[in-house]
């Protein structure tokens, strides 16, 4: 497969992108990332993904849902790229795909979430032509 294809993830091929979700979430083990992502695909949740047979370089997690807000709701969960593979567009790339692939299943809305740590993807958004629509409030539920 050539790098630069943007493929959508089997549920088999969670091995190809364990590496770079571990980057994004580093406080979620392995075994933990295999399990959630088998949940998430039955819930609908889908990985785009550009790399090899072997491993993903830059991965986009997302899931279409329906809100009393926004209708028809194509929501990134996770997008992120390998550290030693940073700065050769993939994430461009993939972005560039998911906003086709909203239009294509007739999606009224497009969104992410963003910690507020992670100030260097801020200015990708807004360059993606992404607002900064509002705040996102939570918590872990055992804290409650």
């Amino acid at each position: 497969m050539d790098s630069l294809d943007i493929r959508i993830a089997a549920t088999n091929e969670v091995e190809k992108i364990i590496p770079v979700f571990k980057e994004l979430r580093p406080h979620r083990t392995e075994d933990q990332l295999r399990q959630l992502f088998a949940s998430a695909c039955q819930e609908g949740y889908k990985v785009a993904y550009i790399g090899t047979d072997q491993l993903a370089f830059s991965v986009l997690g997302f899931r279409i849902e329906t809100c009393i807000f926004s209708g028809k709701t194509l929501k990134v969960d996770d997008l992120a790229t390998l550290s030693s593979e940073k700065n050769k567009g993939y994430a461009g790339r993939l972005f560039q795909w998911v906003k086709e692939y909203a239009k294509k299943e007739d999606c009224e809305h497009l969104n992410l979430d963003s910690g507020f740590h992670r100030r260097d993807a801020y200015k990708f958004y807004l360059n993606q032509g992404l607002y900064v629509e509002s705040l996102h409030f939570g918590r872990k539920v055992a804290e409650l």
